[in-house]
């Protein structure tokens, strides 16, 4: 399976409410990018990018690349993706999700139905767009919502064919969002 997807990591926002690049923040003692490689590298291998203008993140190993258009949110972070991936299934995780585990992406994937053309994980009534499988199809479909600055991700996704999987709540905090100070205070606990 690991040469079938790519695991694309997108740590190119501005991080405003943070204050600070938020994927290099420190969880138990490493940033929160290394927690998503180490989950993601059990099933993709070293088939692993990091979206980000950011050299820092090139201490990590994997390959680094640059969003082909700058300031276009996740919707451009995925288009820079899908463009530039060799595989047909990909990854797409947010930087600021750094409790997500194998396991959790694992089941992702393994629940993943091939007539769809993304799958995302939803928990009560919150879809998790960017703890997702995208099929590179969808490369021409985030293209034509650039060229018309459609930059917002769900509105792209309503335009596919995608799959929503209900998340169990074991795994529930697996997929918050880290974005504030205060939500950082709360899983250094």
């Amino acid at each position: 399976m690991k040469d079938k997807i790519t695991a694309f990591i997108l740590a190119g926002g501005k991080s405003q409410r943070m204050g600070t690049d938020k994927g290099l923040l420190l969880l138990n003692g490493k940033p929160f990018v290394s927690h998503i490689c180490e989950a993601v590298k059990p099933i993709v291998g070293d088939n692993i990018v990091i979206v980000s203008s950011n050299a820092d993140y090139d201490f990590l190993g994997y390959t680094r690349i640059e969003d082909i258009v700058l300031e276009k949110g996740p919707v451009g972070g995925i288009h820079t993706a899908l463009q530039q991936t060799n595989t047909k299934l990909n990854f797409i995780l947010s930087v600021d999700a750094p409790l997500v585990t194998t396991e959790l992406l694992l089941w992702i994937l393994k629940n993943r139905e091939d007539s769809y053309r993304m799958t995302q994980g939803q928990l009560e009534d919150k879809a998790y767009p960017l703890i997702a499988i995208y099929d590179h199809s969808l490369g021409n479909v985030f293209e034509e919502n650039l060229k018309k600055d459609q930059l917002r991700l769900r509105q792209v996704i309503n335009e596919v064919t995608h799959q929503t999987l209900l998340i169990p709540k074991k795994w529930g905090d697996q997929v918050q969002n880290i974005n504030t100070p205060e939500e950082y205070q709360k899983i250094q606990l």
